[in-house]
């Protein structure tokens, strides 16, 4: 076996040999990296390139409570990646740590029944190589791709090495003060519904009772490290080969610091998929006559070339985007949410002060509410996003259609979002980053038609 495995390498160096003859080594690293970790450390069975044969990777999984939707969702997704992007810099042990993003499971706003949606990746939604120039992340199906390769015992199962269950102490304000901390506790340990509704449950995942860990947790993100470094101090296991840690509602992790630099970079670097961009600017076009030149957003190849300079000077399509929020709201916060007849004529008002006739909704209001709505708007254009056919729902699902509302509401000359409504939050960071003018993002309806007394959303301007 070791002859064989020595004729083996002795062959690729001499093909290394006669690579170089034709292009530089500096062109050819993976190769060369291959070679070296081979002779180095012959621990690992397989090695792909494409991996480049790291030692010492820790995939991170996480999920988050069910019942969150996609937009706090998404917004989790950043306080993680941050993370990950500062502790691979600032600890050699964290270098190879690669944040796994869940699968999408069917959530409360996605009603169409008859598509299936369930365990869709998030490429579905994003653009995975735009996520992946601001931090190590891997899509789920990637991630059980990747790890396949290193040819581990528990093939074709993936062993969950360890599972954090994150869960807010009691007293979370003790002495008044609300102050980073965590601690291991027991409290989880037996409970049959610990894992009910997650992705983490499920095959190929695998995982022993012995590998769960309660946390109380109280901080931002980079308390994590913490935990983290705890939990590999504790193995026993001290071999290099990949391990995989889960966090269980990972929404109770906060921002270490909200709306800064890094904050915006991890956001601006979240554009959705081609896919969908193509049907909301074959939409604008269609309806609006609009496009980016004509409207003078930002928006370059990469999220890499946006610039402050850009700030302020975009105008937008000629139409109002709203985004009315119903359902639940109606009587979870009934105290700031307008009726119908209230938001229209908040509607009319800002078309007046515009000099628009066109409106875009976006709404989770049912059918009736809707053509309610519309008949107090009479003489306005009130257009929704609406499927070409049934195949293309199937192709873009619930969340894609939602998506699109967003996107065709951030090019709007002007939007009034619904009051401490993450929609609406996702709709304000995505003007900001075309370019808008604050006065035309940061809006909200109020609970009275006459606008008193009105509560506003928070405004996080975009930092470069």
């Amino acid at each position: 076996m070791h002859f064989k495995l020595f004729a083996g390498v002795l062959v690729l160096f001499l093909k290394i040999y006669i690579i170089n003859a034709y292009c530089q080594v500096a062109q050819c690293p993976n190769l060369i990296l291959w070679l070296q970790n081979l002779i180095k450390h012959p621990k690992l069975p397989f090695c792909d390139t494409e991996i480049r044969c790291k030692r010492n990777v820790i995939y991170l999984l996480y999920d988050v409570n069910p019942p969150e939707g996609f937009n706090l969702r998404r917004d989790v997704y950043i306080r993680l990646a941050v993370f990950v992007r500062n502790i691979q810099k600032e600890n050699e042990r964290f270098r190879n740590l690669r944040l796994v993003l869940p699968p999408w499971r069917r959530l409360y706003h996605w009603k169409s029944h008859h598509l299936q949606q369930d365990h869709l990746p998030w490429s579905d939604f994003f653009d995975i190589e735009s996520l992946r120039r601001f931090v190590a992340v891997l899509d789920f199906p990637e991630f059980v791709r990747e790890i396949s390769l290193y040819e581990l015992e528990s093939k074709p199962f993936v062993t969950i090495h360890k599972l954090l269950q994150l869960q807010h102490f009691k007293d979370m304000f003790e002495s008044g003060v609300f102050t980073d901390k965590w601690e291991f506790t027991s409290e989880c340990q037996g409970n049959e519904k610990l894992l009910q509704g997650s992705y983490l449950k499920e095959l190929p995942l695998f995982l022993r009772p012995l590998h769960v860990r309660c946390v109380h947790y109280q901080g931002g993100a980079n308390l994590l490290g913490s935990v983290l470094q705890t939990v590999l101090d504790e193995w026993a296991d001290v071999d290099e080969t990949p391990k995989v840690i889960a966090i269980l509602n990972a929404e109770i992790v906060l921002h270490d610091r909200w709306a800064d630099r890094q904050f915006w970079q991890a956001r601006r670097s979240m554009r959705f998929s081609y896919k969908l961009n193509e049907i909301v600017n074959q939409f604008r076009l269609q309806h609006f006559n609009s496009t980016d030149i004509t409207d003078n957003v930002q928006r370059p190849p990469m999220w890499e070339y946006e610039h402050t300079s850009h700030n302020d000077q975009s105008i937008g399509g000629p139409y109002l985007g709203v985004h009315l929020r119903r359902a639940d709201f109606l009587y979870g916060r009934e105290s700031t949410t307008p009726t119908l007849k209230s938001a229209a004529l908040q509607i009319k008002y800002y078309l007046q002060q515009l000099n628009l006739n066109t409106v875009f909704l976006a709404t989770d209001a049912t059918a009736f509410e809707i053509k309610n709505l519309k008949s107090y708007l009479s003489r306005t254009h009130v257009l929704r996003f609406t499927v070409d056919s049934i195949a293309q729902k199937a192709s873009i699902k619930d969340g894609g259609i939602a998506i699109i509302d967003q996107l065709v509401c951030s090019y709007a000359r002007f939007f009034v979002g619904t009051y401490e409504s993450t929609f609406t939050y996702r709709i304000y960071e995505e003007r900001e980053i075309l370019g808008f003018l604050r006065h035309t993002t940061f809006n909200t309806f109020c609970k009275k038609s006459t606008m008193e007394d009105c509560l506003k959303n928070s405004m996080w301007p975009i930092v470069y």
